[in-house]
């Protein structure tokens, strides 16, 4: 079990519990009046999300499987140094920026979501804005460890690049864009320096779709390799 897994498991649990405590021990928390309901429908919606979470973790893991296998790819890179040093720190600098966009787009819905609120009652409000701040925190985590795999990458020797037509793998990053909603939404050969092949896929989430971007350079010499993978992948 992956540790996406695990997470997702303690998760579900916590949310089941939030979500049956006002009816187990109603006496212990009759104090915060309304505000228990308020944690009730909150423990629900975390357990119900942390409880798909497990299954989607599960499906990228058959992905991520399936590469290091290297039975279903469509092409298997290496790289010099120089190609290597001349990607690296710009595309870091990239996925650093959009991930920084994202998450203060999403730390302004929840405050906002906060102060709604905050007029309707203010006890419970109490309740929703802490649960909403730790489930902003986990997300800046969840950035933060994402960002983990591309730092690795860039500090360390060249990785190997595998790609298949379920997901990808750069050295320590991975991406899928099969299975739970996942969804690839283009593919097309950056002519860049060195060029590379630019992967746009989405993921579902409650009342739209997350757009993910990755790039992964083209070795010297494979350019016509990219261009047929980039008809390959094309949706």
């Amino acid at each position: 079990m992956s540790t996406g897994e695990r997470v997702c498991w303690g998760l579900t649990f916590l949310g089941a519990g939030a979500a049956a405590a006002p009816f187990v021990a109603d006496k212990a928390l009759e104090p915060m009046g309304d505000a228990r309901f308020a944690m009730a429908m909150v423990g629900l919606l975390v357990g119900l999300t942390s409880f798909i979470c497990v299954f989607l973790f599960r499906s990228r893991n058959r992905v991520r499987a399936g590469l290091r296998a290297g039975k279903t790819l469509l092409v298997r890179w290496t790289y010099s140094e120089a190609e290597w040093r001349a990607f690296a720190g710009e595309e870091t600098q990239r996925q650093a920026s959009g991930k920084r966009t994202l998450l203060w787009i999403t730390g302004s819905f929840m405050l906002i979501a906060t102060l709604v609120v905050v007029a309707i009652d203010r006890k419970a409000a109490v309740f929703v804005g802490a649960v909403l701040l730790g489930t902003w925190i986990l997300c800046y985590i969840a950035a933060r460890a994402s960002m983990r795999a591309s730092q690795k990458n860039e500090k360390g020797p060249p990785p190997e690049a595998r790609i298949s037509a379920d997901g990808l793998m750069l050295g320590a990053e991975f991406h899928a864009w099969r299975g739970w909603g996942a969804r690839l939404e283009r593919c097309a050969l950056v002519e860049d320096t060195p060029p590379q092949i630019e992967i746009v896929y989405s993921t579902p989430q409650r009342y739209s779709r997350t757009q993910t971007s990755v790039r992964v350079p083209v070795p010297a010499g494979r350019e016509s390799e990219a261009a047929g993978l980039a008809r390959r992948l094309r949706p």
